[in-house]
């Protein structure tokens, strides 16, 4: 696997799981520290799409810049 696409499998994973907290703690009373992890866990999850956004977007530039040449 590509480093970008380990990258958003974790984002991904993280997103997964702090949605899971969210929902847990709508349906059910769940401990308020574990709440607190669902925060987290969404900054991690926003900041790796934007690292690999960043990534994607470099690579098609370099695509077009070896295509036009």
């Amino acid at each position: 696997m590509k480093k970008v696409d380990v990258l958003q499998l974790i984002a991904s994973v993280c997103l997964l799981v702090g949605s899971i907290i969210n929902l847990l703690n709508v349906c059910i009373e769940i401990p308020f520290e574990v709440y607190v992890c669902s925060g987290p866990l969404f900054i991690i999850s926003a900041i790796l799409y934007g690292v690999v956004l960043v990534k994607k977007i470099k690579f098609k530039k370099a695509n077009k810049n070896t295509d036009k040449n």
